[in-house]
């Protein structure tokens, strides 16, 4: 499947297929028709988000040479947490997968080395380039680290995945075409020219920029100080921040707003076309267009398809994915750490079954 982000911050899917198995065959097969509907190139100026599956990285790289190719953070910290549990860790691998600028970086790294000897090198087996977002280009205006879109996506499609393939893809189709109608209609509720999301975010960075003390060099440069001691040159003229956030998200920071209110500047006006009515409403322009039910289509003269040779697999099939190793499985807390106690002997670190007093009866 293909899963894209609106201007809302909200999930867009753009192409879904059912294949029997996911291979580099299968994958170059889907991108070559996404490529060729999108009209997408050489995937200049488009950024792939993937989960790091071998097949999918070489179709992207084999048919879209120039689209920047990011990795899933979380299958990133899922593969890397095997060796290296504790919350400490995973904190401070969030804090290096969403450093801005490379001060920010190294200080986190430098934090992480003292977790545990080699840890740092077995993090950066992982190419952190497409994995933090120090190394993010800035043309999408999108600094995610992870693909939860596409998570989502198979979460809302997972009643109908268990039917048949016509029943299946009827049923995903109803409920896109459903979406796309109720999220057009959605930005009638907008108060402001952007997106909520947008608006929101537009709020928390003016609620921090008044802790921020300005200096301003007369032109177009601002030296901003926040309260962390964190010094940072802004310049309006070429729209750039030297913390990045900025420029990889097209959302004002709180060091740019705090230039813009110093300058009498309104910050809405400098967030990212892509978060503005006018782009949104040209997203959902596209409808899917009602059909007939299965009975009234017409006959085709083609062949009938067979269907393939069903593979048994060793197990009974899967209903839920997979979840990841820190990730609660059962909804109730978790007992990992939690000492047992024998109800025999009451002594601690064996259960009954293990008791001497039970081998002995």
């Amino acid at each position: 499947m293909a899963v894209c982000k609106d201007g809302n911050n909200q999930r867009l899917p753009l192409a879904w297929a059912v294949v029997e198995v996911e291979n580099t065959f299968t994958w170059k097969w889907f991108i070559k028709l996404v490529r060729h509907d999108l009209e997408l190139g050489d995937g200049t100026e488009l950024t792939a988000i993937t989960d790091m599956q071998k097949g999918l990285d070489k179709a992207i790289q084999d048919l879209l040479p120039n689209a920047e190719q990011r990795m899933c953070a979380r299958h990133v910290l899922a593969n890397w947490s095997k060796n290296w549990k504790g919350i400490e860790r995973r904190n401070c691998f969030w804090r290096c997968a969403k450093s801005t600028y490379e001060q920010e970086l190294k200080r986190n790294l430098d934090h992480m080395e003292k977790l545990g000897t080699g840890i740092c090198d077995d993090l950066l087996w992982y190419n952190i380039e497409r994995w933090s977002k120090l190394y993010f280009k800035f043309f999408s205006c999108c600094d995610s680290v992870d693909n939860n879109m596409a998570e989502s996506f198979n979460s809302w499609i997972l009643g109908p995945r268990h039917k048949t393939i016509i029943t299946m893809l009827e049923e995903i189709r109803i409920k896109v075409m459903r979406r796309i109608g109720q999220l057009r209609e959605f930005c009638d509720t907008w108060i402001t020219n952007i997106s909520p999301m947008a608006l929101k975010v537009l709020t928390e960075n003016t609620t921090k920029s008044m802790k921020c003390n300005i200096e301003w060099n007369g032109e177009y440069g601002f030296e901003v100080k926040n309260s962390w001691d964190n010094t940072f040159v802004v310049n309006l003229g070429n729209q750039t921040c030297t913390c990045r956030s900025w420029m990889l998200r097209g959302i004002p920071c709180c060091h740019v707003i705090a230039a813009l209110h110093f300058r009498k500047l309104e910050p809405i006006n400098y967030v990212a076309h892509w978060y503005s009515k006018e782009t949104y409403l040209k997203v959902y322009s596209h409808y899917i267009q009602p059909v007939t039910n299965m009975k009234m289509w017409p006959q085709s003269a083609n062949s009938s398809v067979i269907p393939p040779v069903i593979k048994t697999l060793p197990r009974r099939p899967r209903k839920c994915r997979r979840k990841e190793q820190n990730e609660n499985k059962t909804g109730k807390l978790s007992k990992r750490g939690v000492e047992m106690t024998c109800s025999l002997c009451h002594a601690k670190g064996h259960n009954k079954r293990g008791c001497h007093l039970n081998n002995q009866s």
